[in-house]
């Protein structure tokens, strides 16, 4: 408490750089947790601008990272990608061959 008869509320910085060093440790991001959140507790305007970061994060995120991958309508003649948020991704494959053996003429196929 401090002499006002408040409890003390740390900034969350020494848990943040904690999990830092640790990216992968669920304590540490635990703990990271725990401050903000009693942080929040306590001031208003912390707890707003947490709250707004929390949504924008949610958004960028996406459905809480669900991702739902369908192929249907029969044989698939290219690559066929399922994931989610790809980027920068190209592909280069040889054209059909025909059964007399030639490469075919097909729409898209490469001369």
């Amino acid at each position: 408490m401090d002499g006002g008869g408040n409890v003390a509320v740390g900034s969350g910085e020494p848990e943040l750089m904690a999990l830092a060093q640790t990216p992968t440790d669920a304590s540490r991001a635990e703990a990271l947790s725990d401050a903000l959140a009693a942080r929040a507790a306590v001031d208003d305007e912390f707890r707003a601008a947490l709250s707004q970061w929390h949504e924008g994060a949610r958004l960028v995120r996406g459905e809480d990272g669900h991702v739902q991958n369908n192929v249907s309508g029969g044989t698939q003649n290219a690559p066929v990608l399922q994931g989610r948020d790809f980027s920068g991704t190209s592909f280069s494959f040889a054209p059909p061959i025909s059964p007399g053996g030639a490469a075919s003429d097909a729409p898209g196929a490469p001369h």
